[in-house]
């Protein structure tokens, strides 16, 4: 999950930068990245896999080095940032099917949740303003629709008990 995470936000970091959107466009995604990026990497260390953590972390900045280098074909990038919206699909998708066979949302926190529908709607309008670009909107309105999906579930079954319960 943290690198299905670290490649959405990749992608799109860096497909903002070559496109040279301004950097409230796509800076949050800068930080997040280097978050994400060392949260993966201490996953890999305290997992016992330290050789795998350093490759890991070397290995990734090289890639992002490239990626933010202008070195790489603006069609490599769109083609990752295309790549976003299935990923955003399959992996929301995957979780309200899991909320739907459990008969309710587990852990999910619906502030959390109630959060990511709420950022990506706002996304929407901002990367209308500030960007235009098709691709970027549309993979924020499908992030929408399925956060919102999420969030609808979490209201659907706030009083229910679980099938595991």
């Amino acid at each position: 999950a943290v690198m299905c995470e670290l490649f959405a936000i990749s992608a799109t970091t860096t497909y903002g930068f070559a496109m040279s959107f301004p950097f409230s466009a796509y800076g949050e995604g800068l930080f997040l990245t280097i978050q994400t990026s060392l949260i993966a990497f201490l996953i890999l260390f305290f997992g016992g896999n330290a050789v795998g953590a350093f490759m890991f972390g070397a290995l990734y900045t090289g890639i992002m080095g490239y990626l933010l280098s202008g070195l790489c074909p603006i069609a490599v990038l769109s083609a990752l940032q295309s790549i976003n919206i299935p990923i955003v699909i399959l992996s929301k998708m995957l979780q309200a099917v899991t909320n739907y066979r459990n008969g309710g949302t587990g852990q999910l926190s619906a502030v959390t949740v109630f959060l990511l529908f709420a950022g990506s709607l706002a996304r929407i309008f901002t990367s209308i303003h500030e960007t235009g670009d098709n691709l970027v909107i549309v993979t924020f309105i499908v992030s929408t629709v399925f956060n919102g999906l999420i969030f609808a579930q979490i209201l659907y079954y706030w009083n229910s008990k679980s099938k595991k319960d």
